[in-house]
């Protein structure tokens, strides 16, 4: 079966802390960028997909229209556009639409790099969130810097990019083998990835974790060197199908607003927990299954997976890292302000902990007279010492 038909069977793991960041990114998207455009703003899925899943779990279509209702609530206009090359799944999706009372924009065939152009064109003097979220490869850096370049004050443009790194693990491998298909590999490689240069990491990928982490080292150049090249910005939350696995891929926002980057990894850090839970559901389901169909019953209920038990037990351990790392990380800096070093803030912890998990770690650090800043207020805007 291929892997975008079977994508829309069921809700993963790794689909429910996207959809979560998702969801609650383009509601703060809609509520600040869309207050320097009078309130016009614009939602483009890049690749749509059919809308929901098998299993009846909403896709990105239609969490973007359920954010565009919920911010017209505090008097913003947005439009909705939905990209999907695929006949048989835009049909899917345009009955879900249909079934959910949602009116699109726009709802394109074709690929997304021969029509993005268009759409933000046409969305001008919208603030435009654009979600490129493809079953492997994305559309070229150069589109995506091309896209980037385009942002004006009047039309601020935030890219949420899914930077596959099953994907770019099997064809980075594949590209720097001897083999049929190494050219074709390396060669759609070079044009997704720019002027990152990934063979070197992937020559030395000799054991089976190794490939997945040199596409994540390849990731993090990415972000960073297109971001700079666009004068945009990136910040990458790696993401998972379950606990204690290797990331499946990075969802990476591009914006050039500073504070979006901010308060982007305290939406990442509520997802997790959206995550946890399902995690812990899925398994806690499973076992309740198996008793049954092995007729062996329980003498003790087993208790049900609970938010607030993984909220503490997260924040628990976010303190414990940040404090000690904050701490170094001030000491060695000499000032640290949060808003302009959010993946140096987090460190291991960016999209686990939230910003008041950042916060508690400073107050307790002032609390021992290690800095003087007492973390009150808008703490991620002042440099602290």
């Amino acid at each position: 079966m291929p892997a975008s038909t079977a994508f829309f069977g069921q809700r993963n793991g790794q689909a429910v802390l996207k959809h979560g960041v998702l969801a609650r990114y383009a509601h703060y998207f809609a509520g600040r960028a869309g207050a320097a455009t009078q309130g016009r703003v614009a939602f483009i899925d890049g690749y749509a997909g059919e809308g929901r899943y098998e299993d009846g779990s909403p896709g990105s279509p239609l969490l973007l229209s359920s954010q565009a209702t919920r911010a017209e609530m505090f008097g913003r206009d947005v439009k909705l556009a939905f990209v999907e090359q695929d006949d048989a799944r835009r049909l899917r999706l345009q009955r879900s639409l249909n079934d959910n009372q949602i009116e699109a924009d726009q709802i394109l065939d074709g690929d997304l790099e021969s029509v993005v152009d268009g759409l933000i064109d046409r969305y001008k003097r919208h603030a435009v969130l654009l979600f490129v979220d493809p079953f492997g490869l994305a559309f070229s850096r150069s589109t995506l810097e091309r896209i980037l370049g385009r942002r004006t004050r009047q039309q601020p443009i935030d890219v949420l990019y899914h930077f596959s790194l099953s994907t770019v693990a099997r064809m980075g491998r594949a590209g720097v083998l001897d083999g049929p298909t190494s050219q074709q590999n390396a060669a759609r490689l070079d044009t997704a990835l720019g002027g990152v240069d990934w063979r070197h990491d992937f020559e030395a990928a000799d054991d089976p974790n190794a490939p997945t982490l040199a596409a994540l080292a390849v990731a993090r150049r990415f972000g960073s060197s297109a971001g700079a090249e666009a004068n945009v910005p990136s910040t990458g939350v790696p993401v998972r199908q379950r606990p204690g696995q290797l990331p499946k891929y990075v969802l990476m926002l591009f914006s050039a607003d500073p504070k979006a980057h901010w308060d982007y990894a305290d939406v990442a850090g509520k997802a997790h927990v959206d995550w946890l839970h399902h995690c812990d559901r899925t398994d806690y389901e499973a076992n309740i299954q198996r008793r049954e169909e092995s007729g062996v019953l329980s003498l003790f209920a087993e208790p049900e997976p609970d938010k607030d038990e993984i909220e503490q037990q997260i924040r628990g351990e976010s303190l414990n890292y940040l404090r000690d790392h904050l701490a170094d990380l001030i000491r060695t800096r000499g000032s640290l302000r949060p808003v302009d070093a959010v993946q140096e803030t987090y460190g291991e912890q960016l999209g686990l902990a939230r910003a008041t998990h950042v916060r508690a770690a400073l107050k307790d650090l002032h609390r021992h007279g290690v800095i003087a800043d007492d973390a009150t207020g808008d703490f991620w805007t002042r440099s602290i010492r």
